[in-house]
């Protein structure tokens, strides 16, 4: 089955939540559709497995069909440059609803009060943490209503610290398996270990043998350290 799409050379916005943009990689020429596009790793192939589509995705098409006022969306990946495949997504009004209004909530609540929103435990969320209080005082506030959560944060922290040496356990008995060999196969997985050449600039040569160029190259980076102990 042939398709054909178009580049959709402008920002798409909802004229019901104006808060709402769309840029949307194409449209499909003769359908009230878009499509798309995307790169996985083989990582990610177990996503895509059995016409599974990565809930991340799934949300992002919805939003560009509330949108676009689409009835439906395509999404197209290849994956690891080798496996192409493609969906068609339905609209699903009920997903529409509910993603409008946490959008809608988002921008009421957080973007217009410039208020941060809740943490949700994820990278981004620590970066903007530390961009939005980058700069500390020296003054000490009661910590107050925070004992069970941070004991809690030291039992995750004994509990990753054994999962992490489990991991890595399993990692070098593959590696010793391996031996020289760069890679290993079989119908469920695919493991890589290559040599990888890099380049790293030797900071303490640079130092004791042209201070000058070091120090004028050198740069302060300002960060906070998040640190807990046990009273």
């Amino acid at each position: 089955m042939k398709k054909q799409a178009r580049r959709a050379n402008f920002m798409y916005c909802d004229e019901k939540n104006p808060f709402m943009l769309a840029d949307v990689d194409r449209m499909v020429v003769g359908e009230n559709a878009g499509l798309e596009c995307k790169m996985a790793s083989p990582y990610m192939e177990d996503k895509w497995k059995d016409g599974k589509i990565p809930l991340s995705y799934l949300i992002q098409c919805h939003h560009y069909m509330s949108v676009c006022n689409a009835d439906a969306w395509y999404i197209a990946v290849l994956i690891y440059g080798r496996e192409f495949k493609w969906h068609k997504i339905e609209r699903d009004e009920k997903m529409i609803s509910d993603l409008v209004k946490i959008e809608k909530d988002f921008w009421e609540n957080c973007v217009l009060k410039k208020r941060l929103p809740q943490p949700d435990g994820s990278e981004l969320c620590d970066s903007v943490i530390a961009e939005y209080y980058r700069n500390a005082t020296a003054q000490t506030v009661t910590l107050a209503g925070f004992d069970a959560k941070l004991r809690r944060r030291q039992e995750l922290a004994g509990e990753i610290a054994r999962l992490e040496a489990e991991k890595r356990k399993i990692e070098q008995e593959v590696k010793m398996y391996l031996g020289e060999a760069e890679l290993a196969e079989n119908k469920n997985y695919r493991v890589s270990w290559k040599a990888v050449a890099s380049s790293r600039l030797d900071e303490k040569r640079l130092k004791e043998e042209r201070p000058e160029i070091y120090a004028q190259y050198q740069r302060t980076i300002q960060s906070r350290r998040f640190t807990v102990k046990a009273a």
